[in-house]
């Protein structure tokens, strides 16, 4: 892929596809690890007085999080010192007029690109740069960045379109992401994987990819649960709850998981509930599973303190109200001299939550869905059409 530092930007008009999709917690868009690490592309492209035109979306249709950029818009405008402008408009005469009156340095904010119902197509880059609102976009600038890692796995117009028709470069994330996701992936030597969350079905993708490449996979949160079923144990009302939700449909994928690699995989040895810590073989009927257990947190924490690299996908419990377990294993990869990893949908937000610092992993992945895919060796459409066609 071409990066930025290929590229003279001074002048030029810059759409810049990034993610700004945020929390809204009581009508507010709440700024995240997320936002701050797309922000610094952002800055990048004002400060080297690129006129830089905004796509990013908010939510999907149909759910709460479906709303207009305008706030987002103050937000920016705040984060960078400079007014920046929320255009309505995805083509016609209102878009043309803000990108031709920009000056160096200047920022516009397009709407929502998901308002847009072409943007939403599911369809090859060969198709979606045939769309109206990419074709009049296209026309209007100069050269395309990409840098929506968290959205990289989508085959949406904004993410594929414009690359077959335009100069196009990867961003400061895109770029970042790429090397160093691949560098866990493909290049390291025998990692320890930390695997949790909600979804085994996730967990269940990387490890057919992975597993072979890996020395240890530490199952905690329902995938841990779930292989705890599958051994037999019996969770107290977890059990009923994992199969109410659905997250048991793996469940005959990981057991063959865990019969041909049981050498490498290793379960919780205890859990905690509301009543206390427990065996997985003595957890009371009623009771409700809800994070690893002491033991549990003690020999994770040993393992991943005596490798040479570690990636962790998503937490080991319930962490909102039953943090210990989580926190542990956070803490573990902070300190260790191992080459760190983490992503996943809530794993970023962890380090935040837990008060670490950034800089004490080797990598802290923003991205969920995107992360997921590409641990478990799929093509990302825009990763994919950037190397195509630079």
């Amino acid at each position: 892929m071409k990066t930025l530092e290929e590229t003279p930007l001074e002048a030029n008009k810059v759409i810049l596809r990034t993610d700004l999709n945020l929390p809204i917690e009581d009508g507010e868009p709440r700024k995240t690890i997320r936002f701050k690490r797309y922000l610094k592309t952002i800055q990048k492209l004002s400060e080297e007085n690129a006129k830089t035109v905004i796509l990013a979306h908010q939510g999907r249709p149909t759910r709460k999080d479906f709303t207009s950029l305008e706030k987002h818009s103050q937000i920016l405008s705040n984060e960078l010192n400079q007014e920046v402008k929320l255009v309505q408009s995805f083509f016609g005469q209102n878009l043309e007029e803000a990108i031709n009156s920009m000056e160096n340095g200047d920022v516009i904010l397009l709407e929502n690109i998901r308002f847009l119902s072409e943007e939403l197509q599911n369809v090859k880059p060969d198709i979606h740069k045939n769309d109206f609102f990419v074709k009049t976009l296209a026309e209007n600038t100069d050269i395309f960045v990409n840098d929506a890692f968290s959205a990289a796995h989508r085959t949406h117009g904004s993410i594929v379109g414009f690359t077959p028709i335009m100069d196009s470069y990867a961003g400061i994330v895109m770029e970042n992401e790429f090397e160093s996701c691949k560098k866990i992936r493909d290049d390291l030597e025998d990692p320890v994987l930390v695997l949790g969350g909600e979804k085994p079905s996730d967990i269940i993708r990387m490890l057919n990819h992975m597993i072979e490449d890996v020395d240890k996979v530490l199952l905690g949160g329902v995938p841990g649960e779930l292989a705890l079923m599958i051994q037999g144990r019996k969770l107290g009302q977890k059990s009923d709850w994992i199969k109410e939700q659905g997250f048991d449909k793996g469940r005959k994928d990981l057991e063959n998981l865990l019969e041909q690699y049981k050498d490498k995989i290793i379960v919780p040895k205890d859990v905690k509930t509301d009543s206390g810590n427990y065996l997985p073989e003595n957890v009371p009927e009623d009771d409700m599973v809800w994070d690893i257990g002491s033991k549990t947190q003690e020999k994770y924490s040993e393992i991943i303190e005596n490798t040479d690299s570690v990636l962790m996908k998503g937490p080991m419990g319930a962490f909102e109200d039953n943090p210990e377990g989580t926190k542990s294993i956070i803490d573990a990869l902070a300190d260790t001299e191992a080459f760190t990893v983490l992503g996943g949908g809530h794993t970023s937000s962890l380090v935040e939550r837990f008060n670490r610092e950034m800089d004490e992993f080797s990598h802290v992945s923003i991205a969920g869905g995107a992360f997921v895919r590409f641990m478990s060796g799929e093509d990302l459409p825009a990763i994919k059409t950037l190397q195509k066609y630079s």
